[in-house]
């Protein structure tokens, strides 16, 4: 995967490299040129919009306290000597800044959390709808035959009119029995695992589904007024590049020096707060996020796949958080899904997620992975190598431990109850599970099974 990324990379800079030879052989001798700083800037932009075709006390505003984008310290020189052209420039750009955007609307519109709760809803009364349905034509057919109703499911399983070993039947989550000439009703199992879930009644009748009481009074309930609101506190990016380019009769040769490229993100929040039920606020907040490389030099000619010799790279995110609304909190698959991971107070956080790659030469590097939140954390490091060819490439592991420390109870449990299924027991120190990785990124062997 790594690989094919690099080489997609190296393709469109190839281009790149191409248009700037295109443009520097057309000049002959020795040039220079230089720029100190050119760009765009606003600052204190505020938009206000009430539109006129849209229900009354919609509205939308935008703020926005500066943004900038340009370059800065670009420098460019040529030189010919007999047959061969020296090509060189150095530049930090593109960069890109914006502090304090705020964007807010407010707009009538359905439910999203009742919507949510609706699809969920219906979810989990599909398979029993879908058996149900073969139920019913088994039934018609069987009483085409036989000039009376099956006393039971049995009845059509013997006589071949249905076959309970196959899907949906094969879901034991669910049991089905009949009440002819009234209903068929489907009934969770114990197994099933959302406890709260409620029995499906089908009229024989009308031949109509009965409608569940929860999902009637939900259907009921109104458009109403949501105030979504998105600030940004900060985003930039700098970078500072070189390169250099020597054209020679026969091919064309480059070296590319990425210095420093940087992304980051500093509290960026977006909410949404529905006017009649304060309790449904949701919000997704990310205080920072960091995606930076420094000393990435690679080199190569245009008609060829260039080499990737040394760099480093970091990814992180620090502190993720998103807030579920109450209603939607109440929902079996996600309460239980919270209770698993011992979170008690409707929100969901990751502390850390940070990936480090240290490339030490076209051959090899390392790479160390946190994986950090109040329920679970994970570790890797480990060792890579990579094989840059046109025909292979590809990125082998060596020697790369994954240590997973579960720490909320139901996170254990359920580690323990795959284990179970499974027939496998994974290796541990003490509380923590050690695996060990080798081989191919794609697919790499997993040792630390017992």
């Amino acid at each position: 995967m790594l690989p094919t990324k690099i080489n997609a990379l190296n393709y469109r800079f190839c281009l790149f490299l191409l248009g700037i030879y295109v443009l520097h052989g057309q000049i002959p001798g020795t040039a220079n040129g230089s720029l100190a700083e050119t760009g765009i800037y606003l600052k204190n932009l505020h938009v206000d919009l009430t539109p006129d075709h849209e229900p009354e006390g919609t509205r939308y505003t935008f703020d926005l306290g500066e943004i900038s984008f340009g370059f800065s310290d670009l420098s460019i020189s040529q030189k010919q000597k007999g047959d061969t052209q020296f090509f060189s420039t150095k530049i930090s750009g593109p960069n890109f800044n914006l502090n304090q955007l705020k964007l807010s609307a407010r707009l009538s519109m359905p439910d999203w959390v009742t919507g949510e709760r609706i699809k969920r809803l219906e979810k989990r009364e599909s398979i029993p709808k879908e058996a149900i349905g073969l139920i019913e034509d088994a039934v018609d057919l069987f009483k085409l035959d036989l000039e009376k109703n099956p006393k039971s499911l049995n009845d059509l399983y013997i006589q071949k009119y249905l076959d309970l070993d196959a899907d949906p039947f094969s879901d034991q989550t669910w049991s089905y029995s009949l009440a002819l000439p009234d209903q068929i009703i489907a009934q969770p199992s114990q197994i099933h695992p959302v406890a709260e879930t409620q029995p499906v009644y089908f009229d024989w009748q009308s031949r109509t589904f009965q409608t569940n009481p929860l999902q009637d009074s939900l259907y009921q309930i109104p458009d109403t007024f949501w105030d979504y609101v998105l600030e940004i506190r900060e985003i930039s990016q700098h970078y500072s590049s070189r390169i250099e380019i020597v054209n020679y009769p026969e091919k064309t040769k480059f070296d590319f020096i990425l210095d420093r490229g940087q992304f980051k993100i500093e509290n960026i929040s977006f909410t949404a707060t529905p006017a009649n039920n304060l309790n449904n606020h949701s919000k997704i907040h990310l205080p920072n996020l960091l995606l930076e490389a420094t000393k990435v030099a690679f080199e190569g000619d245009v008609s060829t796949q260039p080499i990737l010799h040394h760099g480093t790279g970091k990814f992180s995110i620090r502190n993720f958080e998103i807030k579920i609304p109450e209603d939607l909190k109440e929902e079996p698959e996600i309460q239980k899904l919270l209770e698993t991971l011992g979170i008690w107070n409707n929100a969901f956080k990751v502390r850390l997620v940070e990936l480090a790659i240290n490339l030490i030469n076209e051959y090899t590097g390392d790479i160390h992975f946190v994986f950090a939140t109040p329920f679970l954390k994970i570790n890797v490091n480990g060792d890579f190598s990579l094989r840059q060819d046109e025909i292979h490439p590809e990125m082998l592991l060596h020697q790369m431990e994954v240590r997973i420390q579960p720490i909320a109870l139901g996170v254990r449990k359920w580690i323990r109850e795959w284990e179970k299924k499974e027939g496998k027991t994974l290796h541990r120190k003490g509380a923590t599970i050690v695996l060990k990785l080798e081989g191919p990124l794609e697919k790499p062997v997993i040792h630390g099974f017992d």
